[in-house]
């Protein structure tokens, strides 16, 4: 009688755990199903389908930062390149005096400043817009990172009253709390970024800040952003590599639209964003940090590719941003706006739609 009880009571406590189990099972597997394909069950995220996808092994991730550290931080070199190049062609940085004037003395609703690599003042319908501000001397934690071998086109403390500041992703050259630190008015400006990055912002003092994951939007002085899907990965100093989301933005005011891309490396997804937000009257796609392509090609387009992703989104208007202001890479540093425009040229756009920006300069569009 005994051992009947017993496996009676073992029957039933087996299916009570096969219930429990098979219930979390499906409950996983209904918030997978709920997830967006880039939202991992780990809450990291990964990029969209057709991707190229990166080789993150330990071998190689260890080789590397040992290589980089005695290259970039006791030779002063990148992929055996000096940081700060002999030459800085005439024309490539305007004065600061100059770069402020033109920018106060711009009537235009619709105009774009170049500081230098992806950061950008962004006036339209009168709003300012800083895109991706990194300002400061080093593209990393302390002095630690590629030194920068121009000035910005307009140093922080001289920056306009800015109403909203766009941060792409939490690399050190787009994601710059010693220039975020600087920037005035902390309290009264609006900060979007993407999922995940609130805090970072918090720390820097702002009150005001969205997290957007991908096809989210908010609308602010009359300007809607957009947040879209990007190619690339994320990690800083303390974080596990794809904690926090990376993405580009819609920027659209009353008639005109801007897509600003963030770092990106080609695939499938700019054919999406084409049909779902596409018709832009000026993109800004970077054009830099392309070699070596084993390395590079999973995180950064080349100018060629940069053209193919204009012409997916279908852009009015391009520019190259991401160049000319740090070595990050190892092709040559003034190559990549004649590969872009000669790309361009070849594939359909005209002289007047291939924006050449100064850094410093102010273009109306």
């Amino acid at each position: 009688m005994k051992s009947l009880y017993r496996r009676t009571l073992l029957k039933k406590l087996f299916v009570l755990l096969f219930a429990i189990f098979s219930f979390k099972y499906i409950k996983i597997i209904q918030a997978m199903e709920k997830a967006p394909y880039h939202h991992l069950e780990d809450g990291t995220f990964r990029n969209p389908p057709g991707s190229p996808v990166r080789d993150w092994s330990n071998a190689r991730r260890q080789g590397n930062f040992f290589k980089f550290f005695y290259e970039g931080i006791v030779k002063k070199r990148i992929f055996g390149k000096k940081q700060i190049p002999d030459f800085i062609p005439d024309g490539h940085l305007i004065s600061e005096e100059l770069a402020i004037k033109n920018f106060k003395e711009s009537k235009d609703s619709f105009s774009i400043t170049w500081l230098g690599h992806a950061a950008f003042l962004i006036k339209i319908n009168g709003t300012i817009i800083l895109t991706d501000p990194f300002l400061s001397e080093h593209a990393g934690p302390s002095l630690v990172g590629p030194k920068r071998f121009v000035r910005p086109g307009i140093n922080v403390k001289n920056l306009p009253n800015i109403d909203i500041i766009l941060i792409t992703h939490n690399h050190y050259d787009h994601l710059d709390t010693k220039t975020l630190k600087s920037i005035s008015r902390k309290k009264e400006i609006r900060v979007i970024v993407p999922l995940k990055l609130k805090k970072i912002l918090q720390n820097q003092g702002y009150q005001y800040i969205d997290e957007l994951d991908w096809y989210d939007q908010v609308v602010t002085n009359n300007v809607k952003i957009k947040s879209l899907p990007a190619i690339h990965w994320s990690r800083r100093l303390g974080q596990k590599r794809n904690e926090t989301l990376w993405c580009g933005y819609s920027i659209s005011g009353e008639d005109k639209k801007i897509y600003f891309s963030g770092d990106i490396a080609y695939g499938d997804v700019f054919k999406e964003i084409g049909i779902n937000d596409g018709g832009y009257d000026l993109s800004i796609v970077p054009i830099g940090a392309y070699e070596p392509r084993e390395m590079m090609r999973t995180s950064h387009v080349t100018p060629e590719e940069a053209i193919k992703v204009t012409k997916d989104v279908k852009s009015k208007k391009i520019l190259g941003m991401h160049w000319g202001t740090i070595r990050l890479s190892a092709e040559n540093l003034w190559e990549p706006p004649e590969r872009f425009s000669k790309e361009a040229l070849k594939l359909g756009y005209n002289e007047n739609q291939i924006l050449k920006m100064s850094i410093g300069e102010t273009v109306s569009i």
